[in-house]
């Protein structure tokens, strides 16, 4: 995990564990372009997700990595709850990790 401002990276894995009080806490995630592969060697996947604590209400992206580092988002949610947030923002990483096959 790593924090950049007021931003915090972490990988997909760490998402998967990533509890409601934590992203209020946090309030902007998003996870690496990169998963370390079964050898130790980082490979890039093709998306990286975003979830932010805004003014009365939660936002998750998910971007399409383009040419690292140009990226378009492809889905954008607001959501009024953490909870609901987290749980869509933490299918999206699931879905990466099976679709990759890294994890």
């Amino acid at each position: 995990m790593h924090y950049y401002g007021n931003e915090t990276i972490m990988s997909l894995e760490q998402v998967l564990r990533l509890q409601p009080s934590e992203v209020q806490i946090l309030e902007w995630v998003r996870t690496y372009e990169f998963l370390e592969n079964r050898f130790g060697i980082d490979e890039s996947v093709p998306y990286f997700l975003e979830i932010k604590c805004e003014a009365g209400q939660v936002l998750i992206r998910k971007n399409r990595i383009l040419e690292f580092p140009d990226y378009a988002c492809e889905e954008q949610r607001h959501f009024p709850e953490v909870e609901q947030a987290l749980a869509v923002f933490q299918q999206w990483a699931q879905e990466i990790l099976q679709q990759t096959e890294i994890h």
